[in-house]
């Protein structure tokens, strides 16, 4: 089946276009299935993301969308997020009187809020926070799907042998679950590190989806 289920809009402030338009592209490219995705809403400094406040007014729209368009394609809600276990109760409630099916664990940030994981100070023990952090996350079992997986690579020229264990963690973490068959990563251009090099880390034999992350409908 082709599908797109890792986008952002003009609702997370780092993306252009509408929810329809994103659904209307999609058709044109002749996608099968699609999620309606953004970045759960968040009030910390944590880059553009729509508020709290933001968020009932983009679940009508998302909803909107799947009705007006749902007999062509198959659509439904997702949302991309950290895990932050203070924030879990909340996630679970969009989840179940939402109906916000696909929740894509995207861990920009450390789950105690003190390190920027495109940013890292000390790297090496910011890895290995990386690395519990989603470990952490995937034993939840609330997240469904893990992106970019590479995101800390951002902060590296060459692998190291810390890195490679850790890669190997994570990899091995997504084998032990259902998640392991929907991992994937980014591809982009400019300071992110490219797929091919990406794929240094991954075993040969785990699935992968490649996927652009697409923040334009454009580039769908």
């Amino acid at each position: 089946m082709i599908s797109n289920v890792h986008s952002h809009s003009r609702w997370c402030r780092h993306g252009r276009g509408t929810l329809e338009e994103y659904v209307k592209e999609g058709l044109r490219c002749g996608l099968e299935e699609m999620a309606v995705c953004e970045h759960v809403a968040s009030e910390e400094p944590m880059g553009p993301r729509m508020t709290w406040g933001e968020m009932p007014a983009f679940l009508a729209e998302a909803d909107d969308v799947i009705g007006r368009y749902g007999d062509q394609i198959s659509l439904f809600k997702a949302l991309e997020c950290e895990y932050f276990p203070e924030e879990m109760n909340r996630f679970a409630q969009l989840r179940d009187h939402q109906n916000v099916k696909l929740w894509i664990l995207g861990q920009h940030e450390s789950a105690d809020h003190r390190y920027d994981y495109f940013a890292m100070q000390d790297r090496d023990r910011e890895t290995m926070q990386y690395t519990e952090d989603v470990i952490a996350a995937l034993n939840t079992g609330f997240f469904q799907l893990l992106a970019h997986p590479d995101v800390i690579m951002v902060n590296y020229e060459q692998p190291t042998p810390l890195l490679l264990e850790c890669m190997d963690r994570i990899f091995a973490e997504c084998e032990k679950r259902s998640s392991a068959s929907k991992t994937y990563l980014f591809e982009k251009q400019g300071d992110f590190v490219l797929h091919n090099r990406w794929k240094l880390f991954a075993p040969k034999d785990l699935k992968t989806i490649i996927n652009k992350g697409v923040t334009d409908y454009d580039a769908l």
